[in-house]
């Protein structure tokens, strides 16, 4: 009974230090709830990937999707990513005011001011943990002032996760169709969008739309064996009760053998000296 309880603690130890390591998954991965509009009823004002029907991406506010780089599929919201490979991010933008509102005698409540977008990723996944790339587009005067979303990726095996420099680039019909993005975009401010130059201004309607898409590179994680480095053993040893009185009495009979043997020791040579002294 005692060992079992014993087993038990450290069952819970054990489990204190890996729960950590344990990825939870979000509830929702796009955010925050927001009114929602479609093609036919756009938005009266600024804001951002909220229509649910658009005919290249569907529903905007899942604009964060990711795939293998030159496979040939569709962006999707999960993948499994495979060391030594290279996969693209992909985030959609859209400002959903009607182009109506984009005039002074609307008073431009459909131009979206100081939009910019944010980025992250995971540097390092262990195998099978699942984690998420997010975008987040932010603006000064666009309701509500930033949205999100989330694609997951879960790795195959151990792997460090790495952007390829110069790869993050903004598509659109406009003058800055193409052009590279700082790495700020992994900042928390992040880089500022726009059309024909990035100074943080997109008009309402999907023609002002775009996208932004960059390359990560993932790399398998070495773990080499460093010669003569003992085996881990497969099950710590028992260390109950019986056992450590068992190792106190090893323990204490050593220190006596020790002590009776360097006793004995002097004892033999004071005979021996003593004997060669009467030999004179």
């Amino acid at each position: 009974m005692k060992k079992q309880k014993y087993k038990a603690l450290v069952s819970g130890l054990v489990a204190l230090v890996v729960t950590p390591l344990i990825v939870s998954t979000p509830t929702m991965a796009w955010g925050p709830e927001r009114p929602t509009y479609t093609n036919q009823s756009p938005a009266d004002h600024a804001t951002f990937n909220s229509i649910t029907d658009n005919a290249a991406v569907g529903d905007e506010r899942d604009f964060v999707r990711i795939e293998e780089k030159d496979s040939g599929r569709p962006y999707s919201s999960e993948i499994i990513l495979e060391a030594g490979k290279q996969y693209e991010v992909y985030i959609y933008y859209h400002n959903d005011a009607s182009e109506t509102y984009n005039d002074a005698a609307h008073n431009y409540a459909g131009v979206a001011r100081d939009v910019r977008l944010s980025s992250t990723f995971p540097e390092a996944l262990m195998a099978n943990e699942r984690q998420a790339v997010t975008g987040k587009i932010t603006s000064s005067n666009a309701s509500p002032a930033a949205v999100w979303d989330e694609a997951y990726v879960t790795a195959k095996e151990a792997m460090t996760l790495h952007y390829v420099e110069g790869s993050a680039k903004i598509y659109n019909q406009w003058g800055v169709n193409g052009s590279t993005l700082a790495t700020a975009l992994f900042s928390t401010e992040g880089v500022p969008l726009g059309l024909d130059e990035l100074n943080g201004v997109i008009l309402g309607c999907g023609a002002y739309s775009g996208q932004i898409v960059y390359t990560i590179q993932t790399q398998p994680v070495d773990t080499p064996v460093v010669p003569g480095d003992p085996e881990l053993p497969d099950e710590l040893p028992t260390t109950g009760p019986i056992e450590i009185a068992l190792a106190v009495v090893v323990t204490v009979a050593l220190v006596a053998g020790i002590v009776y043997w360097r006793k004995s020791s002097k004892a033999v040579k004071k005979a021996t000296h003593s004997a060669r002294g009467r030999k004179k």
